[in-house]
Protein backbone atom coordinates (compact mmCIF):
# COMPACT_ATOMS: atom_id res chain seq x y z
CA UNK A 1 0.00 0.00 0.00
CA UNK A 2 1.48 3.55 -0.94
CA UNK A 3 0.24 6.43 1.21
CA UNK A 4 0.23 9.65 1.08
CA UNK A 5 2.25 10.63 3.77
CA UNK A 6 4.41 8.79 6.58
CA UNK A 7 5.05 10.90 9.75
CA UNK A 8 7.86 9.40 12.11
CA UNK A 9 7.20 10.29 15.14
CA UNK A 10 4.20 10.84 17.38
CA UNK A 11 4.67 13.82 19.83
CA UNK A 12 2.64 17.35 19.39
CA UNK A 13 4.55 17.87 16.66
CA UNK A 14 3.58 14.62 14.29
CA UNK A 15 -0.08 14.41 15.59
CA UNK A 16 -0.37 17.98 14.48
CA UNK A 17 0.99 17.50 11.62
CA UNK A 18 -1.17 14.03 10.53
CA UNK A 19 -4.45 15.96 11.60
CA UNK A 20 -4.05 19.01 9.34
CA UNK A 21 -2.99 16.29 6.26
CA UNK A 22 -6.27 13.86 7.17
CA UNK A 23 -8.18 16.95 6.94
CA UNK A 24 -6.84 18.05 4.15
CA UNK A 25 -8.06 14.26 2.36
CA UNK A 26 -4.33 12.47 2.78
CA UNK A 27 -4.29 8.99 3.22
CA UNK A 28 -1.74 9.39 6.76
CA UNK A 29 0.42 6.88 8.62
CA UNK A 30 1.98 7.95 11.68
CA UNK A 31 4.35 5.63 13.41
CA UNK A 32 5.59 5.89 16.75
CA UNK A 33 8.13 3.71 18.41
CA UNK A 34 6.72 4.29 22.32
CA UNK A 35 3.48 2.42 23.06
CA UNK A 36 1.67 6.16 23.64
CA UNK A 37 2.42 8.79 21.66
CA UNK A 38 1.99 12.73 22.71
CA UNK A 39 6.17 12.83 23.29
CA UNK A 40 6.54 14.56 26.88
CA UNK A 41 3.54 16.44 27.02
CA UNK A 42 2.35 13.24 30.22
CA UNK A 43 -0.30 14.98 32.70
CA UNK A 44 -0.70 12.45 35.39
CA UNK A 45 -3.29 12.13 38.10
CA UNK A 46 -1.47 11.58 41.53
CA UNK A 47 -4.33 11.21 44.57
CA UNK A 48 -6.41 14.52 43.43
CA UNK A 49 -2.92 16.39 42.26
CA UNK A 50 -1.96 16.80 38.85
CA UNK A 51 2.06 16.07 37.62
CA UNK A 52 3.54 17.98 34.56
CA UNK A 53 6.20 15.94 33.28
CA UNK A 54 7.15 17.95 30.91
CA UNK A 55 5.74 21.29 29.15
CA UNK A 56 3.11 22.90 31.82
CA UNK A 57 1.52 25.50 29.46
CA UNK A 58 0.78 27.03 26.11
CA UNK A 59 1.47 30.52 24.86
CA UNK A 60 -2.12 31.79 23.74
CA UNK A 61 -0.01 34.25 21.78
CA UNK A 62 0.96 31.29 19.15
CA UNK A 63 -2.53 31.57 16.87
CA UNK A 64 -2.28 28.31 15.77
CA UNK A 65 -2.06 27.04 19.23
CA UNK A 66 -5.12 28.69 19.81
CA UNK A 67 -7.39 27.68 16.76
CA UNK A 68 -6.23 23.98 17.33
CA UNK A 69 -7.56 24.30 20.79
CA UNK A 70 -10.96 25.41 19.44
CA UNK A 71 -10.91 23.27 16.40
CA UNK A 72 -10.52 20.12 18.63
CA UNK A 73 -13.53 21.67 21.00
CA UNK A 74 -11.31 22.18 23.85
CA UNK A 75 -12.20 25.83 24.53
CA UNK A 76 -14.36 24.69 27.25
CA UNK A 77 -11.61 23.22 29.20
CA UNK A 78 -9.48 26.43 29.20
CA UNK A 79 -7.84 27.18 31.97
CA UNK A 80 -6.16 30.45 32.54
CA UNK A 81 -3.12 31.27 34.85
CA UNK A 82 -4.93 31.84 38.15
CA UNK A 83 -5.34 35.31 40.18
CA UNK A 84 -2.56 34.23 42.82
CA UNK A 85 0.49 35.29 40.07
CA UNK A 86 1.32 38.56 41.27
CA UNK A 87 4.81 38.71 41.58
CA UNK A 88 8.16 36.75 39.63
CA UNK A 89 10.97 35.36 42.29
CA UNK A 90 14.12 35.09 41.84
CA UNK A 91 17.02 32.74 43.85
CA UNK A 92 20.21 33.82 45.16
CA UNK A 93 21.61 31.08 48.19
CA UNK A 94 19.21 30.59 50.01
CA UNK A 95 17.00 33.73 49.74
CA UNK A 96 14.14 34.44 47.25
CA UNK A 97 13.94 38.02 45.98
CA UNK A 98 10.58 39.84 44.60
CA UNK A 99 10.08 41.56 41.65
CA UNK A 100 7.06 43.14 40.93
CA UNK A 101 5.47 41.27 37.22
CA UNK A 102 4.70 44.73 36.49
CA UNK A 103 6.90 46.08 33.11
CA UNK A 104 8.76 48.02 35.25
CA UNK A 105 9.06 45.84 38.28
CA UNK A 106 12.92 45.53 38.02
CA UNK A 107 13.52 49.79 38.34
CA UNK A 108 11.32 49.63 41.53
CA UNK A 109 12.47 46.42 43.31
CA UNK A 110 15.92 46.37 45.17
CA UNK A 111 16.85 43.21 43.89
CA UNK A 112 19.35 45.07 41.36
CA UNK A 113 21.77 47.19 42.86
CA UNK A 114 21.16 51.26 42.26
CA UNK A 115 23.38 50.95 39.56
CA UNK A 116 21.49 47.97 37.80
CA UNK A 117 18.75 49.55 37.93
CA UNK A 118 19.98 53.10 36.49
CA UNK A 119 21.72 50.87 33.82
CA UNK A 120 18.26 49.17 32.94
CA UNK A 121 16.55 52.94 32.94
CA UNK A 122 18.85 54.31 30.80
CA UNK A 123 18.26 51.29 27.58
CA UNK A 124 15.89 53.71 26.07
CA UNK A 125 18.95 56.04 25.18
CA UNK A 126 21.18 53.83 24.42
CA UNK A 127 22.20 53.62 20.23
CA UNK A 128 20.24 50.37 18.13
CA UNK A 129 22.94 47.86 16.69
CA UNK A 130 21.82 47.36 13.41
CA UNK A 131 24.42 44.71 12.54
CA UNK A 132 27.25 42.93 13.43
CA UNK A 133 28.20 39.61 14.64
CA UNK A 134 25.39 37.23 15.86
CA UNK A 135 24.95 37.76 20.03
CA UNK A 136 24.41 35.65 22.69
CA UNK A 137 21.53 36.39 25.18
CA UNK A 138 24.08 37.55 27.45
CA UNK A 139 26.01 39.79 25.18
CA UNK A 140 22.59 41.42 23.85
CA UNK A 141 21.48 42.09 27.76
CA UNK A 142 24.63 43.04 28.81
CA UNK A 143 25.09 45.67 26.04
CA UNK A 144 21.16 47.06 26.04
CA UNK A 145 20.31 46.42 29.91
CA UNK A 146 24.30 46.32 31.67
CA UNK A 147 25.87 43.21 32.89
CA UNK A 148 24.25 43.23 36.06
CA UNK A 149 20.99 42.09 34.54
CA UNK A 150 22.25 40.10 32.22
CA UNK A 151 24.02 37.54 35.13
CA UNK A 152 21.21 38.10 37.57
CA UNK A 153 18.40 37.95 35.57
CA UNK A 154 18.69 36.90 31.89
CA UNK A 155 21.06 34.24 32.91
CA UNK A 156 17.96 32.46 35.43
CA UNK A 157 15.57 33.22 32.15
CA UNK A 158 17.85 31.20 30.23
CA UNK A 159 18.23 28.35 32.02
CA UNK A 160 14.64 28.05 33.33
CA UNK A 161 12.83 28.98 29.63
CA UNK A 162 15.79 26.46 27.75
CA UNK A 163 17.53 24.71 30.22
CA UNK A 164 20.15 26.79 28.55
CA UNK A 165 23.30 28.80 29.01
CA UNK A 166 22.69 32.73 28.15
CA UNK A 167 26.27 33.14 27.58
CA UNK A 168 25.86 30.06 24.50
CA UNK A 169 22.14 30.48 23.41
CA UNK A 170 21.32 32.92 20.22
CA UNK A 171 19.74 35.75 21.18
CA UNK A 172 18.41 35.85 17.81
CA UNK A 173 16.86 32.22 17.92
CA UNK A 174 15.78 32.16 21.51
CA UNK A 175 14.12 35.90 21.92
CA UNK A 176 13.31 37.22 18.63
CA UNK A 177 10.93 39.64 19.23
CA UNK A 178 13.92 41.94 21.70
CA UNK A 179 15.87 41.84 18.43
CA UNK A 180 13.16 42.72 16.24
CA UNK A 181 12.16 45.62 19.21
CA UNK A 182 15.58 47.09 18.82
CA UNK A 183 15.37 47.46 14.75
CA UNK A 184 12.37 48.53 14.85
CA UNK A 185 12.14 51.01 17.66
CA UNK A 186 15.71 51.72 18.60
CA UNK A 187 15.39 50.32 22.22
CA UNK A 188 13.60 47.45 23.98
CA UNK A 189 11.60 49.75 26.45
CA UNK A 190 10.36 51.68 23.60
CA UNK A 191 9.19 48.61 21.88
CA UNK A 192 7.27 47.75 25.30
CA UNK A 193 5.86 50.79 26.14
CA UNK A 194 4.57 50.80 22.21
CA UNK A 195 3.38 46.96 22.92
CA UNK A 196 -0.18 46.30 22.76
CA UNK A 197 -1.86 45.26 26.37
CA UNK A 198 -2.79 41.82 26.77
CA UNK A 199 0.83 40.56 26.32
CA UNK A 200 1.09 40.01 30.32
CA UNK A 201 1.65 36.36 31.11
CA UNK A 202 -1.26 36.07 33.02
CA UNK A 203 -3.01 36.88 29.74
CA UNK A 204 -0.87 34.50 27.58
CA UNK A 205 -0.04 31.34 29.10
CA UNK A 206 -2.83 29.15 29.53
CA UNK A 207 -3.71 25.04 30.17
CA UNK A 208 -6.72 22.65 30.42
CA UNK A 209 -8.48 21.40 33.16
CA UNK A 210 -6.70 17.82 32.66
CA UNK A 211 -3.33 19.47 32.21
CA UNK A 212 -1.77 20.02 28.67
CA UNK A 213 -1.67 16.15 27.35
CA UNK A 214 -5.49 16.96 26.95
CA UNK A 215 -4.77 18.21 23.57
CA UNK A 216 -2.31 15.27 22.13
CA UNK A 217 -5.13 13.38 23.79
CA UNK A 218 -7.80 14.51 22.04
CA UNK A 219 -5.82 14.56 18.21
CA UNK A 220 -4.72 11.24 18.95
CA UNK A 221 -8.68 10.20 19.58
CA UNK A 222 -9.01 11.92 16.20
CA UNK A 223 -6.10 10.51 14.16
CA UNK A 224 -6.86 6.93 16.00
CA UNK A 225 -7.11 4.68 12.64
CA UNK A 226 -3.76 6.65 11.46
CA UNK A 227 -1.72 5.68 14.88
CA UNK A 228 0.73 2.75 14.98
CA UNK A 229 2.57 2.69 17.94
CA UNK A 230 5.82 0.39 19.16
CA UNK A 231 7.44 0.76 15.19
CA UNK A 232 10.64 1.60 15.24
CA UNK A 233 11.76 3.52 12.12
CA UNK A 234 15.77 2.05 11.10
CA UNK A 235 15.97 3.78 7.86
CA UNK A 236 14.24 5.75 4.93
CA UNK A 237 15.25 5.58 1.64
CA UNK A 238 14.32 7.03 -1.40
CA UNK A 239 12.00 5.94 -4.26
CA UNK A 240 11.32 6.51 -7.38
CA UNK A 241 8.23 8.00 -6.52
CA UNK A 242 8.75 8.58 -3.07
CA UNK A 243 10.30 6.92 -0.12
CA UNK A 244 10.09 3.53 1.61
CA UNK A 245 10.57 3.39 5.30
CA UNK A 246 12.11 0.08 7.06
CA UNK A 247 11.13 -0.54 10.43
CA UNK A 248 12.22 -3.27 13.05
CA UNK A 249 9.27 -5.66 12.79
CA UNK A 250 6.74 -4.45 11.15
CA UNK A 251 8.03 -4.59 7.59
CA UNK A 252 8.46 -1.96 4.91
CA UNK A 253 6.22 1.26 4.08
CA UNK A 254 5.59 2.90 0.94
CA UNK A 255 4.60 6.61 0.91
CA UNK A 256 4.73 9.80 -1.34
CA UNK A 257 5.93 12.41 1.49
CA UNK A 258 7.87 11.61 4.72
CA UNK A 259 7.66 13.85 7.40
CA UNK A 260 10.43 13.66 10.40
CA UNK A 261 8.77 14.97 13.74
CA UNK A 262 11.63 12.98 16.10
CA UNK A 263 14.50 14.43 18.44
CA UNK A 264 17.28 15.76 16.49
CA UNK A 265 19.13 12.72 16.90
CA UNK A 266 16.67 10.43 15.54
CA UNK A 267 16.32 12.79 12.40
CA UNK A 268 20.53 12.86 12.24
CA UNK A 269 19.88 9.22 11.71
CA UNK A 270 17.08 9.13 9.68
CA UNK A 271 19.06 11.98 7.17
CA UNK A 272 22.27 10.38 6.90
CA UNK A 273 21.65 8.52 3.66
CA UNK A 274 19.65 11.04 2.08
CA UNK A 275 20.87 13.97 3.05
CA UNK A 276 24.22 14.55 4.94
CA UNK A 277 24.09 18.48 5.16
CA UNK A 278 20.59 18.24 6.80
CA UNK A 279 21.81 15.18 8.89
CA UNK A 280 24.93 17.19 9.88
CA UNK A 281 22.74 20.26 11.01
CA UNK A 282 20.27 17.94 13.11
CA UNK A 283 23.15 16.09 15.20
CA UNK A 284 24.48 19.45 15.95
CA UNK A 285 21.77 20.34 17.78
CA UNK A 286 22.50 19.36 21.73
CA UNK A 287 19.39 18.25 24.05
CA UNK A 288 20.71 17.91 27.55
CA UNK A 289 19.44 16.02 30.36
CA UNK A 290 16.49 17.81 32.58
CA UNK A 291 14.59 16.01 35.74
CA UNK A 292 11.28 17.39 37.25
CA UNK A 293 10.59 16.82 40.88
CA UNK A 294 7.28 17.24 41.82
CA UNK A 295 6.67 17.30 45.68
CA UNK A 296 3.17 18.01 47.57
CA UNK A 297 2.51 19.67 50.96
CA UNK A 298 -0.04 20.96 53.55
CA UNK A 299 -0.21 24.51 52.75
CA UNK A 300 0.09 24.87 56.65
CA UNK A 301 3.81 23.36 56.09
CA UNK A 302 4.64 26.61 53.89
CA UNK A 303 5.18 29.67 55.37
CA UNK A 304 6.30 31.48 51.64
CA UNK A 305 2.71 32.97 50.27
CA UNK A 306 3.63 31.25 46.68
CA UNK A 307 2.19 34.00 45.01
CA UNK A 308 3.97 33.32 41.59
CA UNK A 309 4.54 31.43 39.02
CA UNK A 310 7.37 29.86 40.97
CA UNK A 311 11.19 31.23 41.15
CA UNK A 312 14.56 31.31 38.97
CA UNK A 313 17.92 30.49 40.33
CA UNK A 314 20.73 32.61 39.66
CA UNK A 315 24.14 30.76 38.47
CA UNK A 316 26.87 29.80 40.74
CA UNK A 317 25.01 30.68 43.83
CA UNK A 318 24.52 27.27 45.49
CA UNK A 319 21.68 24.44 45.27
CA UNK A 320 20.65 22.43 42.10
CA UNK A 321 17.20 23.28 41.61
CA UNK A 322 17.28 25.48 37.90
CA UNK A 323 13.87 26.71 38.69
CA UNK A 324 10.91 25.67 40.07
CA UNK A 325 6.67 26.07 39.18
CA UNK A 326 4.62 26.79 41.96
CA UNK A 327 1.80 24.20 40.01
CA UNK A 328 -1.16 24.68 42.41
CA UNK A 329 -1.14 28.61 41.99
CA UNK A 330 -0.90 29.07 38.43
CA UNK A 331 -3.76 26.49 37.69
CA UNK A 332 -6.50 25.59 39.69
CA UNK A 333 -7.71 22.34 40.17
CA UNK A 334 -4.18 20.74 40.31
CA UNK A 335 -4.34 20.08 44.19
CA UNK A 336 -6.59 19.10 46.70
CA UNK A 337 -8.40 21.75 49.25
CA UNK A 338 -5.61 22.99 51.62
CA UNK A 339 -2.61 21.29 49.83
CA UNK A 340 0.12 22.64 47.27
CA UNK A 341 2.04 21.42 44.79
CA UNK A 342 5.81 22.63 43.54
CA UNK A 343 7.69 21.32 40.58
CA UNK A 344 11.07 21.41 40.54
CA UNK A 345 13.55 21.60 37.64
CA UNK A 346 16.89 20.04 37.54
CA UNK A 347 20.01 20.07 35.37
CA UNK A 348 20.10 21.45 31.59
CA UNK A 349 23.12 22.73 30.34
CA UNK A 350 24.05 24.32 33.93
CA UNK A 351 24.23 21.21 35.93
CA UNK A 352 23.86 18.22 33.38
CA UNK A 353 25.44 15.48 36.07
CA UNK A 354 22.41 16.47 38.28
CA UNK A 355 20.29 15.72 36.55
CA UNK A 356 20.29 12.07 35.99
CA UNK A 357 21.42 11.29 40.18
CA UNK A 358 19.04 8.59 41.91
CA UNK A 359 16.04 9.52 41.98
CA UNK A 360 15.55 9.15 45.24
CA UNK A 361 18.74 11.31 45.96
CA UNK A 362 17.15 13.97 43.99
CA UNK A 363 14.27 13.79 45.74
CA UNK A 364 15.59 14.24 48.85
CA UNK A 365 17.81 17.10 47.77
CA UNK A 366 15.08 18.84 46.05
CA UNK A 367 13.21 18.95 49.19
CA UNK A 368 15.81 19.81 51.43
CA UNK A 369 16.49 22.73 49.06
CA UNK A 370 12.50 24.09 49.19
CA UNK A 371 12.49 23.83 52.76
CA UNK A 372 15.06 26.64 52.74
CA UNK A 373 13.84 28.88 50.43
CA UNK A 374 9.89 28.67 50.70
CA UNK A 375 10.13 27.87 54.99
CA UNK A 376 9.15 24.85 54.75
CA UNK A 377 8.48 22.96 58.00
CA UNK A 378 8.10 18.65 58.20
CA UNK A 379 8.62 16.27 55.03
CA UNK A 380 6.31 16.67 51.92
CA UNK A 381 3.33 14.64 51.54
CA UNK A 382 4.37 12.89 48.27
CA UNK A 383 7.23 13.18 45.55
CA UNK A 384 8.06 12.08 42.59
CA UNK A 385 11.11 12.34 39.78
CA UNK A 386 10.84 12.80 35.95
CA UNK A 387 14.21 12.12 34.57
CA UNK A 388 14.81 13.31 30.73
CA UNK A 389 18.33 12.12 29.13
CA UNK A 390 17.11 14.46 26.24
CA UNK A 391 15.45 17.83 27.50
CA UNK A 392 15.35 21.06 24.78
CA UNK A 393 17.37 21.94 22.10
CA UNK A 394 19.76 24.17 22.29
CA UNK A 395 19.14 27.11 20.14
CA UNK A 396 23.33 27.90 20.45
CA UNK A 397 25.05 30.74 18.01
CA UNK A 398 24.72 29.45 14.31
CA UNK A 399 21.58 27.56 15.05
CA UNK A 400 19.64 29.74 12.17
CA UNK A 401 22.01 28.36 9.93
CA UNK A 402 21.33 24.70 10.86
CA UNK A 403 17.80 25.38 10.47
CA UNK A 404 18.48 26.67 7.02
CA UNK A 405 19.83 23.22 6.26
CA UNK A 406 17.55 21.11 8.09
CA UNK A 407 14.18 23.52 6.37
CA UNK A 408 15.41 23.34 2.86
CA UNK A 409 15.72 19.30 3.17
CA UNK A 410 12.43 19.43 1.33
CA UNK A 411 14.43 21.26 -1.99
CA UNK A 412 17.05 18.69 -1.94
CA UNK A 413 14.88 15.63 -1.14
CA UNK A 414 11.34 16.61 -2.43
CA UNK A 415 8.68 15.12 -0.49
CA UNK A 416 10.82 14.68 2.42
CA UNK A 417 9.98 17.81 6.08
CA UNK A 418 11.12 17.86 8.93
CA UNK A 419 9.22 19.85 11.68
CA UNK A 420 9.97 19.93 15.55
CA UNK A 421 10.61 22.22 18.76
CA UNK A 422 14.52 22.61 16.96
CA UNK A 423 13.38 24.61 14.30
CA UNK A 424 10.74 27.70 15.50
CA UNK A 425 10.34 27.31 18.85
CA UNK A 426 10.69 24.94 21.95
CA UNK A 427 7.67 25.79 23.26
CA UNK A 428 4.10 23.27 22.86
CA UNK A 429 2.65 26.20 21.06
CA UNK A 430 5.44 27.04 18.79
CA UNK A 431 5.66 23.09 17.80
CA UNK A 432 1.86 23.40 16.93
CA UNK A 433 2.75 26.63 14.68
CA UNK A 434 5.77 25.07 12.98
CA UNK A 435 3.64 21.38 12.39
CA UNK A 436 0.92 23.06 10.68
CA UNK A 437 2.72 25.02 8.54
CA UNK A 438 5.18 21.83 7.63
CA UNK A 439 1.07 20.26 7.04
CA UNK A 440 0.53 23.32 4.51
CA UNK A 441 3.79 22.77 2.93
CA UNK A 442 3.32 18.86 2.58
CA UNK A 443 -0.28 19.40 1.42
CA UNK A 444 0.91 21.78 -1.60
CA UNK A 445 3.89 19.30 -2.55
CA UNK A 446 0.99 16.17 -2.70
CA UNK A 447 -1.66 17.99 -4.11
CA UNK A 448 1.12 18.92 -7.08
CA UNK A 449 2.33 15.93 -7.26
CA UNK A 450 -0.70 14.39 -7.94
CA UNK A 451 -1.63 17.28 -10.68
CA UNK A 452 1.73 16.23 -12.30
CA UNK A 453 0.45 12.54 -12.39
CA UNK A 454 -3.11 13.35 -13.81
CA UNK A 455 -1.37 15.12 -16.85
CA UNK A 456 1.58 12.54 -17.27
CA UNK A 457 -1.45 9.96 -17.99
CA UNK A 458 -3.79 12.20 -20.13
CA UNK A 459 -0.43 12.90 -22.16
CA UNK A 460 0.53 9.06 -22.22
CA UNK A 461 -3.15 8.14 -23.44
CA UNK A 462 -3.20 10.86 -25.91
CA UNK A 463 -0.09 9.95 -27.66
CA UNK A 464 -0.37 5.51 -26.51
Amino acid sequence: MMYDVAIIGGGISGLATAYDLKRSGHKVILLERQQNVGGNAISEQIDGFLMEHGPTTLNALVPQAVELTGELGLSGQKLDLGDGVKKRYLREGNELHAVSIHPAGFLTSPYLSVKGRLAVLSEILRPARRNGAEETVYQFAARRFGVEFAERVMDPLAAGMFAGDARQLSVEAVFPKLVEMEHRFGSISRGVIRARRGSEPAKRLFSFKNGVATLPLALARLLKDEIHTGVAVNRLQRLQNGFELETARHGNISCKSAVLAVQPHVAAGLLEKLDISGAGAAAAISAPPLSVVFTTYKRQQIAHPLDSLGFLSVAGKGGIITGAQFSSTMFGGRAPQGYVSVSSYVGGVRNRDAAMTDRAELQDQVHRELAQYLQISGEPQMSRCRQWPTSLPQYVIGHADKVAQLTSVSQRQPGLYITGNYLSGVSMANCIGQARATAKSVNNYLRFTKCSELVQGRFEQNTG
